[in-house]
């Protein structure tokens, strides 16, 4: 089994456990993170997921600072820009790379590598601490919950058109206002957990086909088939397989 890693989270996480506050007195305080334990927590993780998983091979995914779904939707993520940052993540990212030979690809997300993937391997098992990888049709080792998952296609399938519903308040995408995980399995069972139903649905609330198009494909995590990593370029979106 291979081990295709979310470096992203990894790497974020790392960056903000190893930051430390100093006071110097009364009233100055500052902020340092020490790039070697920020490398050190990386291998650390790393290691615990390999040895969770019981083997030697990974490789890490990495994003690049702009994707195919920031110019589906301009809102796209937008509501991170004002949030801080940890310290020296931009120089830890460039360390890991190197370090570890990470995968990067234009024009889409490390979800995105990881999907393509896992999903043209079964071998392969894609790793992170986000529940959207329970959109795609593979094995996922949630490393913050410590649990592996298989998933169907049609389970896969079916999580994407939930997650088309409820939309993604940390990706910034918001679906139905007002439907959460709960609402939108309710409102599948009835419709039929279609995309003739996900569209009804939409309309049902006021929306049109193409807000729940544009959704769907915010939510749909690449699978294999999809992109082209010689030529690094999308094949097709999500709505082309209509």
């Amino acid at each position: 089994m291979k081990a295709i890693i979310d470096g992203d989270m990894i790497v974020y996480r790392a960056a903000f456990g190893s930051e430390k506050e100093i006071k110097w007195c009364d009233d100055v305080y500052t902020l340092h993170m020490d790039m070697n334990e920020a490398l050190d927590k990386v291998a650390t993780s790393i290691d615990s997921i390999l040895a969770k998983l019981n083997t030697s091979q990974f490789s890490l995914a990495f994003s690049p600072k702009t994707t195919f779904r920031h110019k589906l939707f301009e809102g796209y993520k937008a509501n991170r820009a004002d949030k801080r940052k940890p310290l020296g993540l931009g120089d830890l990212i460039s360390r890991v790379k190197s370090q570890y030979d990470g995968l990067l690809y234009a024009n889409i997300e490390a979800d995105d590598v990881i999907g393509l993937i896992c999903t043209k391997d079964s071998n392969c098992v894609a790793v992170s601490g986000d529940k959207d990888f329970l959109t795609l049709p593979c094995k996922f080792y949630n490393f913050l919950k410590d649990e592996l998952i298989e998933t169907s296609e049609e389970e896969a399938n079916y999580n994407h058109l939930i997650q088309t519903l409820t939309g993604d308040a940390v990706d910034g995408y918001a679906g139905i206002k007002g439907v959460g995980i709960k609402t939108a399995e309710k409102l599948l069972a009835k419709a039929g957990a279609t995309w003739e139903g996900v569209v009804e649905i939409y309309k049902s609330k006021g929306y049109t086909e193409d807000t729940a198009l544009l959704n769907a494909q915010l939510a749909y995590i690449l699978r294999d088939g999809d992109y082209d990593f010689d030529k690094q370029e999308l094949i097709k979106l999500w709505g082309s397989k209509l």
